[in-house]
């Protein structure tokens, strides 16, 4: 049995609520020890309401390019935050896209070849996690990757 795990590439989803900052300073610390490329991605899932036809929901180009500007500064404070300035800036990628989360990040790491995924679970269970599912738990089924779940500080 080989056990070489080589992970040239670490891929972090947020959605910036508080476990997935968690996630995101356990992954940039995953990618110290291990030297590797870094890829943040924020999935915003598209806002849709009955009343609205398909051209009013459509985003102009400026509105998606206020978006990803939103993410790359929200991502820069983590990284200022977190006391991250000697993380190797250039080595971070930080990516944006449209769609359901689980699909989009496990499309991502495949296209981008990742070989470790290091996300944010938030913990629910019973009726919550019935309703919502659990973005993580369909991550792991379908990834092809690695990947490492991050529980939030008041789970136990």
């Amino acid at each position: 049995m080989d056990v070489n795990f080589d992970v040239r590439k670490i891929l972090i989803p947020v959605d910036f609520s508080d476990a997935s900052r968690k996630a995101f300073y356990v992954g940039i610390k995953m990618a110290t020890i291990f030297d590797s490329d870094i890829h943040v991605l924020h999935v915003q899932e598209p806002l849709t309401t009955f009343e609205s036809d398909y051209d009013e929901v459509q985003k102009t180009a400026s509105d998606l390019e206020r978006l990803e500007q939103g993410v790359q500064r929200r991502v820069d404070e983590l990284f200022e935050r977190g006391g991250l300035q000697a993380v190797d800036r250039r080595r971070v990628r930080v990516d944006f896209r449209g769609g359901k989360p689980w699909q989009e990040i496990v499309r991502f790491a495949d296209e981008q070849n990742i070989d470790l995924i290091v996300m944010a679970t938030h913990g629910y269970s019973g009726v919550k996690h019935m309703l919502i599912g659990s973005t993580a738990e369909r991550v792991v089924r379908k990834a092809t990757c690695a990947v490492l779940c991050v529980k939030p500080d008041d789970v136990e």
